[in-house]
């Protein structure tokens, strides 16, 4: 019994839904534009996927010449990647809100940091969420003024991200507190 491919290879396979013809090095910037947000994906990963794909008869590949760049390769869906993509969108999720965040692993270990150092790890985080917010922000009013599926479900996704971000910068301004009174006491 052949495995089943992992949610990346999914992931890759809607992205070339949306984007037919769409090169690798585009496909990597569309999800890094999108849905990178909550399911980052390595430029590595995607190649990868992008072979895996191919192998699973779910894409096709074309060879584009071009006269000032390199050639590239361009990826369509094929009906058997149709088929597999709406059986795994209509199946199950088996896993809902895990994520990875370095942020909160070194903050989960940072009673062997100085209150200097675990300050500067907040403010870089909180840095970093203030770009992510105001870029989710700015998709989702651009994602607002186009009205597909596609761009609907996309703003939705982004609001999502959006609305994460806020609460992220709220945790910050929590700690903060919570590590000020610390110093008072």
């Amino acid at each position: 019994m052949a495995s089943t491919p992992p949610e990346s290879s999914y992931a890759i396979l809607g992205l070339i839904d949306k984007l037919p013809s769409s090169s690798g090095h585009e496909l990597a910037a569309a999800a890094d534009r999108s849905f990178a947000h909550f399911w980052p994906i390595s430029r590595t990963l995607l190649y990868r996927e992008l072979n895996r794909l191919a192998t699973l008869k779910w894409v096709t590949s074309t060879r584009v010449e071009q006269t000032r760049l390199p050639s590239k390769w361009t990826y369509r869906i094929t009906d058997d990647g149709e088929r597999a993509l709406a059986a795994w969108l209509s199946g199950p999720v088996t896993n809902a809100g895990s994520y990875r965040n370095d942020v909160l692993l070194r903050f989960f270990f940072a009673h062997r940091l100085s209150a200097t150092e675990v300050h500067a790890l907040l403010e870089d985080y909180r840095k970093r969420l203030l770009a992510q917010r105001d870029e989710l922000a700015a998709l989702t009013d651009k994602l607002g003024s186009i009205y597909t599926p596609a761009a609907r479900m996309g703003r939705i996704s982004a609001l999502h991200g959006l609305r994460t971000a806020e609460a992220r910068l709220g945790w910050v301004e929590e700690a903060r507190a919570e590590l000020s009174d610390d110093n008072t006491r």
